[in-house]
């Protein structure tokens, strides 16, 4: 039920023109338990009159630093020319660079999808955590730049108005952990 609402909620994202630019961090699964994994997403977005996401440079903060990610990768188109996935950290994911070309002179144009995803890596809880626990996660920009105009190569900041992402991610107990614990405190008040 989570899992359909998540998607629900990032379908109506998508299908709504933003008032402002935003970063939003979707999770495929919200819930884990130890040993599960999810893929997470960001997307960048803009609003107002604004023809496209030109590029951006933003972190990863998580509560869990660098601890359970991997395979991150940025999404088309926003692997442009100058272009980084980022590197782990001791705070996350640092040196996320993505961008899109929109150059008239060779009828190169950006994808206006709005929002539109640029980068993506899984998170995999960790088998011997005591759950349960929350990753939080969001983001920390310093580059937030939009095409103005489809028939314009030049960008412009949009960072002062930028709306940061932000999400939960709930590890909870093992079915076979929460049995045995059930058992122990049964057996407890049975010798009692």
């Amino acid at each position: 039920m989570i899992r359909m609402a998540t998607i629900a909620a990032v379908l109506a994202l998508a299908g709504t023109v933003l008032a402002q630019p935003a970063i939003t961090i979707d999770v495929e699964s919200p819930v884990l338990r130890p040993g599960e994994s999810t893929t997470v997403t960001l997307l960048a977005g803009y609003g107002g009159t604004d023809y496209a996401v030109a590029g951006l440079a933003t972190n990863l903060v998580t509560s869990v630093g660098s601890e359970g990610w991997g395979a991150a990768t940025l999404v088309a188109p926003m692997a442009g020319p100058g272009t980084s996935a980022g590197v782990a950290s001791a705070t996350g994911w640092d040196g996320i660079v993505a961008g899109q070309l929109n150059f008239i002179g060779a009828s190169i144009y950006a994808d206006p999808t709005n929002p539109i995803a640029f980068w993506r890596a899984t998170y995999t809880a960790p088998v011997d955590a005591a759950a349960p626990f929350d990753v939080d996660v969001s983001t920390m920009t310093t580059k937030y730049d939009v095409y103005v105009a489809r028939d314009r190569s030049t960008s412009e900041s949009r960072l002062a108005d930028l709306v940061e992402g932000s999400a939960t991610i709930r590890v909870i107990p093992a079915p076979a952990s929460a049995l045995v614990l059930v058992a122990g405190v049964l057996a407890g008040r049975r010798r009692r």
